[in-house]
């Protein structure tokens, strides 16, 4: 779980400073400040992390080599130097991060000629915390079949959120207690979100079952559907697990704003039950339908604004709206 970030030259970022609660993390802004950017590094550490700290790995971890590889696959760039904040001449990128699973901190720093890996890189967190989870803007369950292999062969180039997306969706669904343990966090979507249907994976085609309709093959689907039935899966098969941290850019879209409420409702009940959870989004009505949430259930949110000013991005940050700028009309 993310403690805080502090940035220095990164893509848009000339310096920048993010505390992040435990539970909910809503980053809001005009297109190009940096939100999507913001997620996929956090999603960088977090997986460093938890890389770092696996116990008895058969290859030993190496930080720079592991960091800097991690950033080209899912940043999609040719070299990692491309990360650091545009300007005239030499510059070079810091970034540290703290996390609240063990005291400590992770650092690296990598300049404009960097290539494929990172300098100076730090860990001095003790323990591993849970594996992340990245959702991106556009659903999976429909184009899932061979995505993974033709990511991994260079046959397509999406940045690799995609790819380790799907070696989690292909985990086997949980049973019996496990599955029993999750219910709290996983009926609720199924039966709200999703109309009491769910959705399965078999000979790697992804399948949508309800009642009213039968089995659905994911292409059929509303996208809005299969956005939040990639959630509801990624539970269901213990790839999103309590003390762990779910990414999610856009679950605005594609989702009608009726959905779009009952997917706030879920995100609460993520974080109520241990997941740190950080959204990017262009929606201020998600903002604005987890704002009353808060004030009725009292979680632990916290809202960033991201705007550009004087060719900077500005950052904004508090535990109410109202603390915030989006730099967009409320109205």
């Amino acid at each position: 779980m993310l403690k805080n970030i502090a940035l220095t030259n990164f893509t848009a970022f000339a310096d920048a400073d993010f505390d992040f609660s435990k539970g909910i993390n809503v980053i809001i802004g005009a297109n190009s400040v940096g939100k999507s950017h913001l997620l996929k590094l956090g999603y960088t550490l977090c997986s460093a992390k938890y890389e770092e700290r696996i116990p008895d790995r058969t290859i030993p971890f190496k930080g720079e080599d592991w960091v800097g590889k991690k950033l080209l696959n899912v940043f999609n760039v040719e070299k990692v130097g491309r990360l650091v904040r545009r300007k005239q001449g030499l510059s070079v990128c810091e970034c540290a991060a703290e996390f609240y699973t063990g005291n400590g901190e992770m650092t690296f720093s990598f300049s404009t000629g960097a290539q494929y890996k990172v300098k100076d890189y730090q860990n001095t967190t003790p323990e591993s915390g849970k594996p992340p989870i990245c959702i991106p803007p556009k659903e999976l369950l429909s184009i899932y079949p061979g995505l993974a292999q033709a990511i991994e062969d260079r046959e397509l180039a999406f940045d690799h959120v995609y790819y380790d997306l799907c070696k989690h969706l292909s985990r086997k669904p949980l049973r019996g207690k496990r599955l029993a343990a999750i219910a709290d966090m996983l009926d609720p979507i199924e039966k709200d979100v999703l109309g009491g249907g769910r959705f399965y994976e078999e000979n790697g085609h992804f399948f949508f079952a309800r009642n009213a309709l039968g089995n659905l093959e994911a292409p059929l689907v509303a996208e809005g559907l299969c956005k939040v039935g990639m959630l509801a899966h990624l539970l269901r098969n213990g790839s999103l697990m309590q003390q762990g941290t779910l990414f999610w850019d856009e679950p605005e879209s594609n989702l009608n704003p009726q959905l779009l409420r009952l997917v706030a409702k879920a995100i609460f009940n993520l974080a109520g039950h241990g997941i740190q959870i950080v959204v990017a989004t262009h929606s201020l009505f998600l903002m604005r339908e987890i704002e009353l949430l808060n004030r009725t259930r009292k979680g632990d949110v916290r809202f960033f604004g991201l705007t550009e000013s004087d060719d900077r991005v500005r950052v904004s940050q508090g535990h109410l709206f109202e603390e915030i700028d989006t730099g967009q009309s409320l109205v």
